[in-house]
This record gives C-alpha cells, sequence and structure tokens, in this order.
C-alpha cells in the first residue's frame, strides 16, 4: 500500500495531499458564495435605484413637457387657423394645449380634428369628452359621448368607460357625490360589455360607487333624510355585498326605522368587528325588536332579543377592547447606534380609563416600513397578578425589542410601530400609531 506523502507547513505540522486540496476547495467555496452574495445584495440596491429613478423621471419628462409645451405655444397661436389644417394637426395642437392645462383651446383643437376624422375613429371624441370634463362643462361631455353609439366597438367602449370614471372622478372632487356615483355606473354598465376584464379595474370601479354613494348616504343623515340614506347604501351595498362600513352605517340608521333589520346586520358585525360596533345602539335595536316582536304576538323571537342584550354584554366585556379605552404611555424609546445599525427598542405603559377592569390583555407591537408590516413582537399587558384597573392606574412596564436593524438615522423616519390591544386574538384593535422618533428618549426628559 502506497502512503500519500505528507508536507510539512510553516507551522511544523504535516497535511496530506487530500487535506490540502479540501482546503483549496472549502476557500474556492467560500469565496465563490461571498462573490454571489455581495453581487446580488448590489443588484437588489441597483434595481430598488433604477426603480426610483423611473418614477422621477417621469415626473421629470412630465415637468420638461409642460415646459417644452408652454415654449412652443407661446411662438405662435395655433388655435386660429386650424380650420383649415388636417386631423392629424388638429390633434397634435389639442394634446400640446391639453398638457399645458389649457383646455378651452384644447377643446377648440378637438372640435375641430372631429370634423375631419374618419368614420370609427373615436379618440377624438373621448379626448374632446375629457377636456370639457376637466372643465365641468359636463352636459356638453355627455352630449359628445351620446354621438357615439357603436356599442360593439372595443375602442369605444374602453373610451367610454375612462371617460365616464373620469366624469365621476370630476364630480366627486367638487363634493357631487350623487352625480359621481351615476356618471361611476355608467362606466361600469360600458365595462361590463368586455368579455375579458381586468379584476384591478373591476374593482376600482366599484369602489368608486360604493364610495360616492356612502359619501351621499352621509350627507343625507345631515340633512335628516334617512329613507334616503337607506337607499343609497343600499345601491352601495349591491356593488360590496361584504363590505362592513356599508353595512355598520345601515345598521345605525335602521336602529330607529326598522330595529330587527338593524339588529340583523349588527349580528353579522358582531362576529367580524365587534371592537368598532356601538353597543349602545345596538342593545337600543335590541329592545325595540324585542318590543316590536311582542306586539306582533312573537314571544319566542322576543325572548331571544331580550336575552341577547345579556349575551351582548358578556362577550363585550369578555372579548372587546375599545381604541379609547385604553391610553398609551411611552416610558422609553432607544434607538442609540450598536456598532453599524439602529436597534429600535421601547417601553411603554398602558392606562385603563374605561369603566371596568381589563384582566387579560395583549399586545402585537408591529414595526412597519411605508405601510408593510415588517415585524410583530407580541406581549402580555395585564392578567390576574397584574389587572389593569379602571382607576386610570398605569400597567407595569412592557418592554419591546425589534429585531430588524436600521442602518441610517435618516431611514429611521420611514419606520413606524403599530400597536393592537386585544382580550381575544380574533378580535384586535388598532389603539396607535407612531413613528419611530430619531432620538433616544426617557419619559420625564426635558
Amino acid at each position: 500500500m502506497i502512503k500519500e506523502k505528507a508536507r510539512k507547513t510553516k507551522y511544523n505540522r504535516r497535511k496530506t495531499k487530500s487535506q490540502i486540496i479540501m482546503e483549496y476547495i472549502r476557500t474556492v467555496t467560500v469565496s465563490v458564495l461571498t462573490a454571489i452574495i455581495f453581487t446580488t445584495f448590489l443588484a437588489i440596491h441597483a434595481r430598488n435605484e433604477m426603480i426610483k429613478n423611473i418614477y422621477a423621471n417621469i415626473e421629470e419628462q412630465e415637468q420638461l413637457d409642460e415646459r417644452i409645451a408652454k415654449e412652443i405655444i407661446m411662438q405662435s397661436d395655433f388655435a386660429k387657423d386650424l380650420k383649415k389644417e388636417k386631423y392629424a394637426v388638429c390633434m397634435h395642437v389639442g394634446e400640446l394645449y391639453e398638457t399645458v392645462h389649457d383646455y378651452y383651446n384644447a377643446q377648440i383643437a378637438y372640435e375641430n380634428a372631429i370634423l375631419k376624422v374618419r368614420s370609427g375613429i373615436y379618440k377624438p371624441y373621448y379626448k374632446l369628452a375629457s377636456v370639457l370634463i376637466a372643465q365641468e362643462k359636463f352636459s356638453d361631455a355627455q352630449s359628445v359621448l351620446n354621438q357615439i353609439k357603436d356599442t360593439h366597438n372595443k375602442t369605444l367602449i374602453k373610451y367610454k368607460t375612462r371617460a365616464y370614471i373620469e366624469m365621476g372622478d370630476k364630480y366627486y372632487s367638487i363634493g357631487k357625490f350623487l352625480s359621481g356615483a351615476k356618471s361611476y355606473e355608467r362606466a361600469n354598465f360600458y365595462y361590463n360589455k368586455f368579455s375579458k376584464k381586468d379584476p384591478a379595474i373591476d374593482k376600482s370601479i366599484k369602489e368608486r360607487i360604493v364610495g360616492a354613494y356612502t359619501q351621499t348616504a352621509d350627507i343625507m343623515v345631515k340633512s335628516g333624510f334617512n329613507s334616503d340614506a337607506v337607499r343609497f347604501l343600499k345601491k352601495a351595498e349591491q356593488y360590496q355585498p361584504d363590505n362592513l362600513k356599508v353595512k355598520y352605517k345601515l345598521a345605525i340608521i335602521l336602529s330607529d326605522s326598522d330595529p330587527e333589520k338593524s339588529v340583523s346586520y349588527f349580528e353579522e358585525l358582531l362576529d367580524k368587528i365587534p371592537q368598532e360596533i356601538d353597543y349602545g345602539v345596538y342593545c337600543n335595536a335590541l329592545m325595540k325588536s324585542a318590543t316590536i316582536a311582542d306586539l306582533d304576538n312573537r314571544p319566542t323571537q322576543a325572548k331571544y332579543y331580550r336575552y341577547k342584550i345579556h349575551s351582548v354584554d358578556l362577550f363585550v366585556a369578555r372579548k372587546v377592547v375599545y381604541k379609547n379605552d385604553i391610553d398609551i404611555i411611552t416610558d422609553e424609546f432607544s434607538v442609540k447606534k450598536f456598532w453599524f445599525t439602529y436597534p429600535v427598542k421601547a417601553v411603554y405603559r398602558f392606562a385603563n380609563v374605561s369603566n371596568s377592569d381589563i384582566v387579560n390583555l395583549y399586545g402585537d407591537f408591529v414595526l412597519t416600513h411605508k405601510g408593510k408590516e415588517l415585524e410583530t413582537v407580541t406581549k402580555a399587558i395585564a392578567n390576574k397578578k397584574y389587572p389593569l384597573t379602571s382607576n386610570g392606574y398605569e400597567s407595569q412596564p412592557v418592554e419591546v425589542r425589534f429585531k430588524k436593524k436600521i442602518f441610517t438615522r435618516r431611514e429611521l423616519r420611514r419606520y413606524t410601530i403599530r400597536i393592537y390591544l386585544y382580550k381575544d386574538e380574533k378580535f384586535k384593535t388598532l389603539i396607535g400609531e407612531m413613528p419611530v422618533p430619531n432620538k433616544s428618549f426617557k419619559r420625564g426628559d426635558s
């Protein structure tokens, strides 16, 4: 058997060829992995910078386009002799004026373009409607859209959908919410003619309809027209049957006019957002419903409503935390530099300002960056040994440390901490959200 020759090392140690080869492979592997990690980091950083630059370039390009358009317009009055110009020239002139927000002259250019356009081309109609909407000439814009009635042309359907969305947005921006809702519904009518739909666009249109009808309902309630408010909220509910805000508004308004219907809405909300319900209104609706059931000779239903009042009280006491029941006191915030990063540590206390003691209470402390949740730390706030009493005494200090390392002091400004409190993990209440400060401090420091 041939023995491997050993080599003498600098430290008088002997290594076999296989050991030397393994060391060499290990060194190369570590170097390659380090290079890959470093290259990946640089690539991600470069990509993020590229995305930022793209958005910055778009804004810069828009400003540049507007500046150039202004300079061109100052050299000549293009709107004068458009009757003699071709269709393409009229369109270019209209877009030029539209770039500098001169909608009146853009309107003149697009009107001339329509006089010269070939049959089946609808872009100048859309552009004219758009600049009329920008000037709040809604009836004129409607007349332009009514001129073109080919509901099978995909391009026309697209233009009409866009135009009615723009009209709705303009109505909404000036506080004419009902007119906005009607325009959004027209946009939805045309958008539904497409065989293939984009879920994001479909959702966006429906959200606009619901938002406009909800705003209209709020105005009706302030004016004392509750029946009209219910009618508009019912329309909103048709477009988004699972919208809990719409259901809650209906529950509140119907608590007087139709308490049993109000109760049915409240029961659904009790299972999903109990921390946002006004239990005073809910219990009044239950009492009224019990009285109505008695008068209608429905004793079993009346008994159910009365029992529900008691069970709701127990449910609230055991499961629900209201935002206004708890005050947050920040004892300490630490963002001192440690090596090359700024670890975030916070110490909080909580004061119970409600009318009842809280025995079990937990908190989720969520570190967020530009609205995105990065890390959650869960802590116990109160228990049987240390209850949160209702006389305003503060809880034991709750220390929260996040693992996320923040690399620059400027970057700290982009982080916030959300605090959710709950008795039951299913029903968390957002008590507060605060930015991460740039400096460390302790309570009582000046």
